[in-house]
């Protein structure tokens, strides 16, 4: 499955409701997963984002059902990277050999 990156940054509106973050968490993963999303990996960062979460999907419509989960609130706003893994990075150089 393609993997994708979402990077997420709290507005000043979703601070104000950042201590339902666990259990928002907890609903966000289970929404994830009935919609055929796995979560490879969610982290808390310091610096211009405040979250980011990696995670495999079938596709890139499936795949925008993660940052349009964010959407409802106004609560966050978010930007998405497909991800291609090294390897397959790497073997895509071949394509430019001449």
């Amino acid at each position: 499955m393609p993997t994708y990156v979402t990077l997420v940054k709290f507005t000043s509106e979703g601070l104000k409701n950042v201590a339902t973050l666990g259990s928002r968490w907890e609903q966000g993963v289970k929404m994830a997963e009935q919609m055929g999303i796995k979560t490879v990996g969610a982290y808390g960062l310091l610096g211009s984002y405040d979250m980011m979460f990696i995670y495999e999907a079938p596709n890139e419509k499936v795949a925008a059902g993660m940052p349009l989960s964010f959407a409802p609130d106004g609560g966050a706003q978010t930007e998405t990277w497909t991800a291609i893994p090294m390897e397959e990075f790497v073997g895509l150089t071949g394509m430019f050999e001449r």
